[in-house]
């Protein structure tokens, strides 16, 4: 059976635009999820707004795990299908399942153990900590619910099946928009569980999109072949798997902890500047969504091409990913800049927090097309399987945000507003930084190539 799309043929520009398409719907809808969290949590005050955006960080260690995962599987299975070794491909999807298995278990157990220190040290109010640990004990007990279904997209996109994904993330966030107003105020028999509702509703959703994805992958439609009577674990595909994984995921819990500090800065001028901090962050997850998608687009084509041997369609791919993304965003930053009054009172009537959101989009919004840049450079990274550099992109672009912010804003004195600059200052160093480390990196390894025959970014034959 061939690849949904083999991407090492035609028009390298068309693969990533038809592929970025249905991603861009599955981003959509996979952080339609925290909007509509966001907007009916809105409904409960102010501290509930802030439990759930202080939240956010600690909930995302868990995610960045569950990415790290994913981008491990979905980069092997591109770069396995573009080398033409398709039954190596399924033993990567199944490794994948174990790695899974055992990364739900550690994070539940060791999340009951971390929970009151994280919430402590985030230094909130005891209301907002009571929401809080209501919230993120549902999620640390349901995250199995993300890992699996995670894995799953994973392969799928790695074939370059983009629709499946997004027919899941559909089907989820219907149940979620049904399931989060029962929930969380009550419907007939249900009672009113307020702020623990929503994490329920989550949980809920998550599991029936999983189930959706693994019916596609079981039903024989999928490049991926699923057999685990002939399941082998096999310590070369899962430290092929966790090469590219490891990193990414810390990458990921860089960019949690790096929001956790941020979140401890903002926190420090009052519950309604972290409520609209929060609010922003949501409306933010809106805006990028199309360099995300772009990126994971460019990922699974540059991945194959790796495979492939087709240097010159992975360099297309990056230059053309990173021109579209740095486009959309920053057309899309001063859009934002200019509505974000709108937005931000979508989600809540407060004055003040919605001031505190548009003082923030009136700083952070210029730098918006560099961190389109510095997206397309860690996908870019990822799909030729350095997940390294990742971290490295990832840790600095934070290291340098919080450096920034704390001392624009305590040093200096500029308040809120240097937290902000912080952040944007960071973002356009950063984002130059990572491209022209990427195009060295790939200019490099063709030169290896070249000379020797081959290249040690192409996992070797198992």
């Amino acid at each position: 059976m061939k690849p949904k799309k083999d991407l090492t043929k035609g028009s390298v520009k068309k693969h990533i635009i038809i592929l970025a398409a249905p991603m861009l719907v599955a981003m959509f809808m996979h952080n339609l999820f925290t909007l509509v969290d966001t907007f009916f949590v809105g409904k409960l005050g102010p501290e509930a707004i802030a439990a759930v955006s202080a939240s956010f960080p600690i909930f995302f260690i868990i995610m960045s795990l569950m990415i790290g995962l994913g981008i491990g599987v979905n980069s092997s299975v591109a770069r396995s299908i573009g080398a033409k070794n398709l039954e190596k491909v399924n033993m990567i999807a199944e490794n994948g399942l174990l790695i899974a298995a055992v990364l739900s278990l550690i994070v539940t157990v060791a999340g009951f153990f971390t929970i009151k220190p994280l919430i402590s040290f985030m230094g909130v109010a005891p209301d907002v900590a009571a929401f809080m640990n209501d919230y993120l004990s549902v999620i640390y007990l349901g995250c199995a619910a993300f890992f699996f279904g995670n894995v799953a997209n994973a392969m799928l996109q790695g074939e370059g099946d983009a629709k499946t994904p997004m027919k899941a993330l559909v089907l989820a966030n219907a149940a979620n928009i049904i399931l989060d107003p029962a929930l969380i105020f009550g419907l007939g028999p249900i009672p009113a569980l307020g702020v623990k509702g929503a994490a329920i509703a989550t949980i809920i959703s998550q599991t029936v999109g999983m189930i959706y994805s693994y019916k596609h992958l079981f039903s024989g439609k999928a490049l991926v072949k699923l057999a685990f009577r002939k399941l082998t674990y096999s310590p070369a595909i899962v430290r092929g798997i966790m090469v590219v994984g490891i990193p990414t995921a810390a990458a990921q819990g860089t960019v949690a902890v790096g929001v956790l500090f941020l979140n401890r800065l903002v926190a420090s001028f009052g519950s309604s500047t972290l409520a609209g901090f929060g609010i922003a962050g949501r409306v933010e997850m809106l805006a990028i969504l199309p360099a995300l998608a772009i990126g994971m687009a460019a990922l699974s084509t540059i991945g194959q091409n790796i495979g492939a041997r087709r240097y010159d369609r992975a360099r297309i791919a990056s230059l053309f990913a990173t021109a579209a993304a740095f486009t959309f965003m920053a057309a899309t930053g001063m859009i934002i800049m200019f509505t974000a009054q709108y937005w931000l009172s979508v989600f809540t009537s407060s004055k003040e927090v919605i001031a505190y959101g548009m003082q923030y989009f009136g700083i952070a919004a210029w730098a918006y097309g560099f961190m389109g840049m510095r997206f397309i450079a860690v996908s870019s990274f990822q799909g030729i399987g350095k997940a390294l550099p990742v971290l490295a992109i990832t840790a600095s672009t934070f290291g340098l945000t919080i450096a920034a912010a704390y001392d624009l804003a305590f040093g200096i004195g500029l308040g809120t507003r240097g937290i902000w600059l912080g952040i944007a200052l960071a973002q356009v160093a950063v984002g130059i930084a990572a491209q022209l480390w990427f195009q060295r990196m790939l200019k490099h390894a063709e030169k290896i190539h070249l000379e020797k025959g081959q290249t040690p970014m192409v996992v070797p034959e198992i």
